[in-house]
């Protein structure tokens, strides 16, 4: 449940507690002192006013309970009225809305959970599917901070991608697959915004190609084990830690790994260091200039070759992604080198029109995940093959 629903749910359980409460209270109290219930409530013009206050409150309220519990696919809307007229409306009323703060809550999480932990002093952050066994699919994203909450999504927007995973009426959920994946999101350490190119720097690349960091800042040269602790971190403490925690079965065909910008590069290196734990990258907007064609190359030499894994690769055509096309274009040259098949195991995809922000990779946060999870979608347009549409919604 989120903080805010999970705040006023509680406001409302509180009112609905006072309410029954003091109904029962003064009804004993009434019952004892043989009241009549219709005489003393329409006594006096003060009486009236109460009364037909509470009367056409009520029946307002009743109206608010059919009207949104439909709307909310609420249940047992019925028990609501019920209860009314055996306890009290101060008890239902607030009831009700404390109930419509669950559902909302659970629709807002598209019938999920979210889980928050650290490890190492990294923030995570779990979306778990309802239906979550030991087949579950298993989808880790970089710079978690950004997946689901914009209070702590560096620029105040996310990847939209509880709004992906909603079920819609028509079309269902824009995820699709036969199982929605586990989804952990996995931030950069203390979530220091200065560490972020050092942990997701392919650290093996650096070591190898100093060259490569020529224009690159001066504390990305630190060679180490940071970008490699950071996956080590990620391949035998998160991703077992969570996955026993829920029953999940961790195989690399269901697990994949992915991210934008050098959170893509990080993706990339993450599946060429633990080949055996990630079936799948999914790269967004792929920061190739940082070193270009080399840096290109240099992944290629660490990739796994072709037959066990899949890759995609996109790139928008405005915004920092103008820089990105000539490079993603090498870099599917290099991968059909390498033996992947083009639209078979590799996606080499473009977005034309479309930049560099969480806005942008939020509206097609679910191809490369539907391709993870169906093989079987659509790859791109007859005539365009290099510009991804997916499946049309019905």
């Amino acid at each position: 449940m989120t903080a805010k629903h999970k705040t006023n749910a509680g406001y409302f359980f509180g009112l609905s507690i006072m309410g029954l409460a003091t109904a029962w209270y003064f009804n004993f109290l009434a019952v004892l002192g043989r009241e009549d219930y219709l005489a003393d409530g329409f006594t006096s013009n003060v009486d009236w006013v109460y009364s037909l206050d509470l009367l056409i409150g009520g029946i307002a309220g009743m109206s608010v309970i059919i009207i949104e519990g439909r709307r909310l696919k609420m249940r047992f809307l019925w028990a609501y009225i019920a209860l009314a007229f055996v306890t009290a409306f101060a008890f239902v009323f607030p009831l009700f809305l404390a109930m419509r703060e669950l559902r909302l809550s659970r629709i807002e999480l598209a019938g999920g959970k979210l889980k928050r932990y650290v490890f190492d002093e990294h923030a995570v952050i779990a979306w778990v599917p309802s239906d979550v066994d030991a087949t579950t699919p298993v989808l880790v994203m970089n710079d978690g901070h950004n997946m689901f909450d914009p209070a702590t999504s560096t620029f105040g927007a996310t990847w939209g991608l509880l709004d992906a995973l909603r079920d819609r009426k028509p079309g269902g959920s824009r995820i699709r697959g036969d199982r929605k994946p586990l989804i952990i999101g996995v931030t950069y350490v203390r979530g220091d915004g200065r560490l972020r190119g050092i942990e997701y720097g392919p650290t093996d690349i650096w070591a190898k190609h100093p060259e490569l960091l020529e224009h690159l800042p001066a504390e990305w040269a630190r060679t180490g084990a940071d970008g490699n602790a950071y996956h080590e971190l990620i391949a035998h403490k998160i991703l077992p830690t969570i996955a026993a925690e829920f029953g999940v079965e961790l195989v690399r065909e269901r697990t994949a790994i992915g991210g934008s910008s050098m959170g893509a590069l990080t993706s990339l290196y993450g599946l060429a260091k633990h080949p055996d734990v990630y079936g799948t990258a999914l790269a967004y907007s792929t920061h190739w200039p940082i070193g270009g064609n080399a840096l290109v190359d240099a992944y290629i030499e660490m990739l796994p070759a072709a037959g066990n894994h899949r890759i995609w690769s996109d790139g928008g055509t405005i915004e920092l992604d103008a820089l990105y096309l000539p490079y993603q274009r090498h870099f599917a040259q290099r991968m059909a080198d390498l033996g992947y098949r083009e639209g078979v195991d590799y996606i080499e995809a473009s977005y034309p029109n479309t930049g560099h922000s969480e806005l942008w990779w939020a509206g097609r946060v679910e191809h490369p995940i539907n391709w993870w999870l169906d093989p079987n979608e659509p790859k791109s347009t007859p005539d365009k093959p290099t510009v991804w549409v997916g499946k049309t919604q019905d």
